[in-house]
């Protein structure tokens, strides 16, 4: 059986459309140095597609992790929108943000689902339980250097990000068992206004074979 969840569109600084890709001058994956600091917190207002507020969304970041001994980051996304809360942590590897943990909750009513994976060597091993709390377990075999795609953004901070640069990197999200490769460009500096203020940014692209979104990351470090 499998666990179908709606998952909750999180528009944050993203604009998703269905887009033709182009073919930019692909270079490797290369990570500088972590760009945050233990503890990190940024909270987002969630709009709906008119633009009007929907809630609100948390992402923390703090050293470590449990299934972890060397070096790690803990990334936990909470979204609460019209009642509803969903709540995603992921373990992952200091080196390459390479993941080992991830555990997604869905909280609607007095209902709860979870997805549960564990990444290892190629392989992702899950499981999910539905809001009857059943829970089916399932394996998938992925690319060894796959990424979970609730970090990409984050991974995209740690790019030796200049006008121009392109790379690759493989995507996956284990709810949807959704196998991506993305590309990412950097389009160029923009100035970006927030309600946390003006700041010079990166303009990305990440483009999938039939979609792309867009994010903003500031020049400067938090």
């Amino acid at each position: 059986m499998k666990l179908r969840i709606t998952i909750i569109a999180t528009a944050l600084l993203l604009l998703l459309q269905l887009v033709g890709c182009g073919n930019p001058d692909i270079q490797p994956l290369i990570l500088d140095p972590i760009p945050w600091a233990d503890g990190e917190q940024s909270l987002y207002a969630v709009t709906d597609i008119d633009g009007n507020y929907a809630g609100t969304a948390t992402f923390t970041l703090d050293a470590g992790a449990a299934t972890i001994d060397d070096e790690a980051w803990t990334l936990r996304r909470e979204v609460t929108t019209q009642g509803d809360q969903e709540v995603v942590v992921v373990e992952m590897s200091a080196q390459g943000l390479r993941p080992s943990l991830s555990t997604l909750v869905r909280l609607f009513g007095p209902d709860r689902q979870q997805v549960k994976a564990t990444y290892e060597r190629g392989q992702v091993d899950m499981e999910l339980t539905t809001a009857r709390d059943v829970t089916t377990f399932e394996r998938r075999n992925v690319p060894s250097d796959a990424r979970d795609q609730r970090t990409i953004l984050l991974l995209a901070r740690a790019l030796p990000v200049t006008e121009g640069y392109a790379t690759q990197v493989t995507s996956y999200l284990p709810v949807a068992d959704l196998l991506e490769r993305v590309t990412i460009v950097v389009e160029g500096q923009e100035t970006v206004s927030v309600p946390a203020g003006v700041y010079p940014s990166w303009h990305l692209s990440l483009q999938t074979a039939d979609s792309e979104s867009e994010a903003w990351i500031a020049v400067d470090a938090p």
